[in-house]
């Protein structure tokens, strides 16, 4: 038997409040009220051609999760295989955050955290690292989609 905890099922509401009163601080820290725009519980901001959200999730009862995301290309385009390709390969080099594809068929970039212990620094590196890779690989993505 491992010596770490198994998961427990359900969702910490206390939690989640907290760590998204933890987001809502270092989101302060890190940008101008000005560059940020909140709606409900999702954070947004700009960075060159790409727009990050940054949402905190239910994971389990004594955790939750806090996902950073951009979405890369444009939604009304398919991405070629060849390009579904390449972006998950890269996936072995890039040393946080994933590549993936949505059910509709749009690439995005994507970096996630445990909540509970949630620190500025990990916050920061997590919000940097989709910022930066989701900006480099739009023009990329955009540069090689098929029109559906």
């Amino acid at each position: 038997m491992p010596k770490f905890n198994v998961l427990k099922s359900g969702v910490n509401e206390a939690l989640i409040a907290s760590t998204q009163q933890k987001v809502e601080r270092y989101m302060g820290i890190l940008f101008h009220d000005y560059e940020i725009v909140k709606i409900d519980d999702f954070y947004t901001f700009s960075f060159g051609s790409i727009t990050v959200t940054v949402q905190v999730l239910p994971w389990h009862s004594e955790d939750v999760l806090v996902k950073v995301y951009s979405y890369l290309g444009d939604e009304s385009a398919e991405l070629t295989a060849e390009m579904r390709d390449e972006l998950l390969r890269l996936n072995a080099t890039i040393p946080f955050g994933s590549f993936g594809i949505t059910f509709e068929k749009q690439a995005v970039f994507s970096y996630s955290l445990a909540g509970a212990n949630l620190d500025l620094n990990e916050f920061e590196a997590a919000v940097q690292m989709v910022a930066k890779t989701a900006d480099e690989y739009d023009e990329t993505v955009r540069a090689r989609e098929l029109v559906a």
